[in-house]
């Protein structure tokens, strides 16, 4: 079938890169030599032939002859774009709601997440986008793109992306983050049946901190408006008689007026009714209200003042009270509402219930009151602002009222938060979208209603489809869920952004993941999640693709990226001259900083010919005012790892996971660089601790301990490799003896570990154990070693907590880690912890040799057995009621000796 699509006619392509983003754009770019700066300049010479006799060609610089040319990019860093609103859309600031189209670059509007203030750093050239219609439980609606990012959550479920990532967890708890049409699409499959009892709810603001009433003071306190507001009479006949009245039976309110300086001259009361009225005869009262606007105002036309609206939080609350006081109500559960019959107050009351980080829904009906005969009479109409807030109590100033209103969420069960209750449809409108220096991402837009909003990767490929006719573009992450939610949002914001329309210019199709440009270029969607079904990626199958990205490769196993990378291969020779793999990612502990940032020991890694790494930090964004402002809320973040790697695009980290076995242990405390070379004796003795796993290695650690000082080091981990047929028990202890033979330790060797490696071992003949084989191999009169054995494991529950509270300082004792044990550091921070306290020994499948095995907690085993043993006074101490401590054993002692 022919393409139908047009070339498109003006493009505009936005993107101005910063220096170092150039460095990684060259090494991206077609025929281009990134050595000598040459363009056009790549030809391919003859290799040889491989197994199957074809030949074989490798790339070459023609202008400076060297063959070292990239073809697997990793860039360290990333880069994100905003999402749309309507142009007429309203954005809360702290001077009061403006429309999104009059906003720009640097403008200060209201942080949703603090309720102080962020800018804006970025403004996304505007286009036309298909727009929904989001309708909230109370009354609001708001209209977005379809692109458009929102956090949300799903009530009565618990996100797994929340668990087991602390960051996402810091900053969004269980909430993710939605596009506008995955909303709409869920909300479909709910109207079918789905997802019974369960809703989307969007977070609700901080609140809101205003500067315009802040720079007007009020005229009047805020208490004292609220309650006239309520119950007092200010209109045109009492005015005039120089006099303002309030009737009320509380005592409290006439207080907090007496207290404000107004003499409460009483005027009447009723016979058989507890209210009271009052005269304030105030001049000053009269004039500020005149000057308010709302002297002479009957009771069905009250409003509040737009100064009383924006002041500051403190007198938004105690306007609230004054309001809440007279004509509010609070039920027995602490359900809180307000009453009047004029309209425009109802909507104020919302504004400022909301704008205080509350829902607030308006009602009306036909008021009514019975006459002395029991005849039903039909009056005005009565609007009710029903709310709920996390402020409860403190927006009631009467004692009584003050005791039904509850915190939290007024009798409700679950999180506060706008639940949304439908969504539509509305067609095609123009727009542009905001970023924000946040980094949540979040501000609101109309009627308080927090939004969100979210690149070379995305760049690169949609330029290159756009250069060159029938490539194959492939765009990657884990699975196709969060290809879709995430990276590709971003390629159809650059597509929309440089001028190319959908249906015109380039065509979607979802269902088989492919975009389609008019020259029969096309951008894939594959997904690389490692599946046991499918551990070779045969599901790529004979496939041949021009260009790869690779979003966020942290994500992904190695074996994927080579097979993609063998794919590469479609019109190379007419095209880009060398099959590129472009991948991005943050800083991360798996394969990807092994391959190309650090080896195990902490080492710069030396990249392979074709490999190149392109470190970014903060400092290489272009934007200098999102640069100053991102940099000032990175500032901001406590754990100094975090911040390192966020900011500077640190690789030597630790991250910290809150579900954790070890859940006290802490990088920034616990890590020491070169720890080793600073404590290290050879004079004194040194434990051997030894894990018998062998898959995907067998483990041991070399630890000191200073009891003076009550100080543990751990000062390297010792592996026996797979890879080297060293991760069985005979070749990793003859690896330890001849590494302390060679730095000739004089202080003697303590041999401990698990013991079960007292049992007979399946690698010797029987009768033979690893640790009679280990002190076989490390018999030396110069190492001299001894075992020291705990008889048997101690219950892993106390130990874990026994562990975590060394970790704190328990006891007096410090714990101490060479950064460089890189495996220990991956067991503390991913074992996770089972219900009941134990670990949980979670198993993998080796990609190599399809075993099963336990991927943490081997050398985190070994620090156990140390501290248990070694620590054993502070061990039997931890222990319920003292304890009787814990048996240990001295069996098959070598050259004993003191220490």
């Amino acid at each position: 079938m022919a393409n139908l699509l047009k070339h498109p006619g003006n493009l505009k392509i936005d993107f101005a890169p910063s220096e170092r983003q150039y460095e990684l754009w060259n090494y991206l770019q077609p025929d281009h030599c990134p050595h000598c700066g040459s363009d056009g300049c790549i030809e391919n010479i003859f290799s040889g032939y491989d197994r199957e006799g074809h030949p074989q060609y490798k790339p070459r610089c023609k202008v400076c002859g060297t063959t070292n040319l990239p073809q697997t990019i990793l860039g360290g860093g990333a880069a994100g774009g905003g999402k749309c609103l309507n142009i007429n859309s309203l954005v809360c600031t702290p001077f009061g709601f403006r429309p999104l189209k009059q906003l720009k670059v640097g403008d200060i509007i209201s942080n949703p997440t603090t309720g102080k203030q962020q800018r804006i750093v970025y403004i996304h050239p505007q286009g036309e986008f298909e727009f929904y219609r989001i309708h909230f439980v109370d009354g609001t609606s708001t209209e977005c793109s379809e692109g458009h990012l929102w956090r949300a959550h799903q009530s009565r479920k618990k996100s797994k992306l929340s668990k087991y990532n602390p960051e996402h967890f810091a900053m969004y708890g269980d909430d993710r983050i939605w596009s506008t049409v995955d909303m709409y699409d869920w909300y479909q499959r709910k109207k079918d049946g789905a997802y019974k009892g369960c809703n989307l709810i969007i977070p609700l603001t901080a609140p809101v901190e205003f500067t315009t009433g802040g720079n007007k003071p009020c005229l009047i306190d805020p208490y004292i408006l609220g309650a006239l507001i309520g119950d007092g009479c200010i209109a045109d006949t009492i005015i005039q008689s120089g006099c303002v009245r309030m009737t009320t039976m509380d005592d409290e309110i006439v207080q907090r007026f007496v207290d404000a300086g107004y003499q409460m001259d009483k005027w009447t009361q009723k016979p058989n009714n507890r209210s009271k009225d009052y005269s304030i005869y105030s001049k000053e009262l009269i004039e500020a209200l005149k000057q308010l606007g709302i002297a002479g105002n009957k009771s069905n036309n009250h409003f509040i003042p737009n100064r009383y609206k924006y002041a500051p939080i403190k007198d938004r609350i105690a306007l609230m009270q004054g309001l809440m006081d007279t004509d509010g109500y609070v039920d027995d559960r602490g359900h809180m509402s307000y009453t009047t019959i004029s309209k425009q107050l109802a909507e104020d009351v919302a504004f400022i219930v909301r704008s205080l980080g509350g829902v607030a829904t308006i009602t009306s009906d036909m008021g009514c009151y019975k006459t002395p005969a029991g005849e039903k009479k039909i009056c005005q109409r009565v609007w009710t602002v029903f709310f709920r807030t996390k402020l409860g109590p403190e927006l009631c100033g009467l004692t009584r009222k003050k005791k039904r209103a509850r915190y939290e969420f007024n009798g409700g069960n679950s999180e506060l938060g706008k639940r949304i209750i439908d969504i539509e449809k509305i067609g095609r409108q123009k727009s542009f979208c905001i970023s924000v220096s946040d980094p949540s991402g979040l501000y609101i837009a109309d009627d308080f209603t927090v939004t969100h909003n979210s690149y070379i990767g995305s760049c690169w490929l949609v330029s290159s489809c756009m250069r060159f006719e029938n490539i194959r573009a492939v765009v990657a992450r884990k699975t196709i869920k969060s290809l879709k939610e995430s990276t590709f949002n971003t390629i159809k914001t650059v597509m929309k952004e440089w001028g190319l329309k959908e249906g015109e210019n380039f065509k979607i199709n979802m269902l088989e993941g492919v975009v389609t440009f008019w020259n029969d270029s096309v951008i894939i969607l594959k997904e690389l999640e490692d599946l046991p079904s499918d551990p070779n990626f045969e599901r790529l199958g004979s496939s041949e693709y021009t260009i790869a990205f690779i979003d966020e490769v942290s994500e992904i196993c190695e074996k994927a990226v080579e097979v993609l990378s063998s794919r590469i291969r479609w019109r190379i020779h007419e095209t880009f001259k060398i099959p590129r793999l472009f991948m991005s990612t943050n800083p991360c502990m798996t394969w990807v900083r092994s391959r190309f940032v650090q080896d195990d020991d902490g080492n710069p890694v030396e990249c392979s010919d074709t490999d190149v790494f392109v470190r970014f930090s903060l400092y290489d964004n272009p934007d200098i005012a999102f640069r100053q402002i991102y940099e000032a809320n990175l500032n901001k973040i406590k754990d100094k790892a975090t911040r390192e790697r966020l900011k500077y695009g640190n690789w030597d980290f630790t991250e910290t996971n809150v579900s954790a076995a070890y859940w006290n242990f802490d990088g920034e405390k616990h890590l020491v660089m070169n720890l080793r070379e600073q404590v290290y004796n050879t004079l004194k003795p040194l434990i051997v601790v030894f894990d018998f796993n062998v898959i995907p290695y067998m483990g041991s650690l070399a630890v000191q301990i200073d009891y003076e000082k009550k100080s543990v080091y751990i000062l390297e981990e010792i592996l026996g490799k797979q890879e080297d047929k060293e991760n069985n028990t005979p070749k990793l202890s003859a690896k330890v003896r001849d590494k302390y033979i060679k730095e000739k330790h004089l202080g003697g060797i303590l041999v401990t570990g698990d013991p079960a490696g007292l049992a007979r071992s399946t690698q010797t003949d029987d009768g033979t154990n690893n640790f009679t084989i280990i002190m076989n191999n490390m018999k030396n009169p110069t190492l001299k070693p001894e075992l020291k054995l705990l008889r048997k494991q101690p219950p892993i529950t106390t130990r874990l907590e026994f562990v975590n509270a060394l970790f704190t300082g328990y006891d007096g004792w410090s714990i101490l880690i060479d950064m460089r044990c890189r495996k220990l550091t991956e067991d503390l921070i991913n074992q996770k912890k089972n219900a009941d306290g134990t670990k949980n020994k979670a198993r993998a499948t080796d990609p190599k040799t399809k075993m099963k095995y336990e991927k943490y907690g081997h050398l985190s085993d070994c620090l156990d057995y140390v501290l248990c043993y070694f620590v054993n006074e502070s061990w039997q101490k931890f222990q319920s009621g003292g304890g009787t401590g814990i048996e240990t054993t001295d069996a098959i002692v070598y050259n004993s000796f003191e220490f």
